[in-house]
């Protein structure tokens, strides 16, 4: 990436969550000059990666006190508008979202419209990507099960048996439930910008691990703490579910290499760009976590949700790898994490 992030002035919404903050940290590393927005200010993410920016208490659904701040900043006679725009704020928890449908519509849909509008008539604007996500278009199917000779499944390995092998940009969702809808319709407003003439793009990955993430619910930051406790890991549903996993280095990278794209004229405005992680089961993500750590145990499957057991989700990445995205090998992502978290236990309470 050279220079070309150095002094360039960079808003980063939804700063103080755990992608957002990895995003920061990695522009101020590049040498952007970059301010944040978010609903609060404290952010342990940020501290934990000594990432030290001006972030504004903004609420994202509103689109009059967020086209002022773009152009107005703080107020300050120094307030330089950003050249680009990073929109990651929003509710990104599915079980969440269902819970609040309107809460979900109101953040992710409505949010998105108010940024993209403030956007539009932003002089000196530049880019703006979106973070989207995987869940826009549902499942690719069952994986058949193996069963091994200890009773226990096999999920490691991914058959494709079907027509399709991975979901592609220009796919249609198939998604029904709110968290996946909203998202979509997110995608389409971005579509709609640019065809008002706003260099906009959005970025559907995969699940996203790191350090700095708050969040003991997402399966491996909640799986190396437990096994830093000594705690046996929990597989809540039956292990089954293959995914795509995703170091938050590479989503970062990601997300600067798609703003540069756009900026270069290397994709069209409008365009949805998928990042996908290495497919991996839930229970050979874990098991792959307790072999890092170094720990013989086996992990409790209770099999209390099966809402999505068997299912595959795997995306069609070249496009993205066609701009010159490598991700890192899965395990290698995984032992950083780990470590990092080793390193950095005291930095999230219980």
């Amino acid at each position: 990436m050279g220079d070309f992030w150095r002094n360039r002035r960079v808003l980063v919404s939804g700063a103080s969550g755990f992608i957002g903050s990895n995003l920061v940290r990695g522009l101020l590393d590049m040498g952007a000059d970059v301010v944040g927005l978010d609903r609060v200010k404290e952010s342990p993410s940020l501290r934990a990666l000594g990432a030290e920016v001006e972030i504004l208490a903004r609420d994202v659904r509103n689109h009059n006190r967020l086209a002022w701040t773009l152009v107005n900043g703080n107020g300050s006679p120094e307030w330089r508008p950003p050249a680009v725009v990073f929109h990651l704020a929003g509710m990104s928890h599915p079980r969440d979202c269902q819970a609040n449908p309107l809460q979900a519509w109101e953040t992710n849909v409505q949010g998105t419209w108010a940024i993209l509008e403030a956007c539009r008539t932003l002089p000196g604007l530049m880019a703006v990507v979106c973070a989207s996500s995987d869940r826009v278009y549902g499942s690719l199917g069952k994986a058949p099960v193996p069963i091994l000779p200890d009773g226990r499944r096999a999920y490691a390995a991914v058959k494709q048996d079907s027509s399709r092998a991975a979901w592609l940009e220009d796919d249609a969702p198939t998604q029904t439930e709110v968290y996946g809808l909203s998202k979509a319709c997110a995608d389409l407003l971005a579509r709609a910008y640019a065809a008002l003439g706003l260099p906009v793009a959005t970025l559907r990955h995969q699940n996203t691990f790191g350090p700095a993430d708050p969040h003991r619910s997402h399966i491996v930051t909640g799986t190396i703490y437990g096994l830093l406790d000594g705690q046996v890991p929990v597989i809540y549903g039956d292990g089954t579910t293959i995914k795509g996993y995703l170091h938050i280095q590479d989503v970062c990278h990601a997300y600067m290499l798609l703003a540069e794209a756009l900026m270069a004229g290397q994709i069209a405005s409008g365009s949805p760009v998928n990042a996908a992680g290495t497919p991996c089961s839930v229970l050979a993500l874990v098991e792959l976590l307790i072999q890092i750590g170094g720990q013989a145990v086996i992990p409790r499957i209770l099999g209390e949700d099966l809402s999505q057991s068997g299912e595959v989700e795997i995306l069609d990445d070249s496009r993205l790898r066609s701009l010159g995205w490598i991700p890192k090998p899965l395990e290698e992502g995984l032992s950083n994490t780990y470590n990092w978290y080793k390193e950095h236990r005291a930095w999230l309470s219980p």
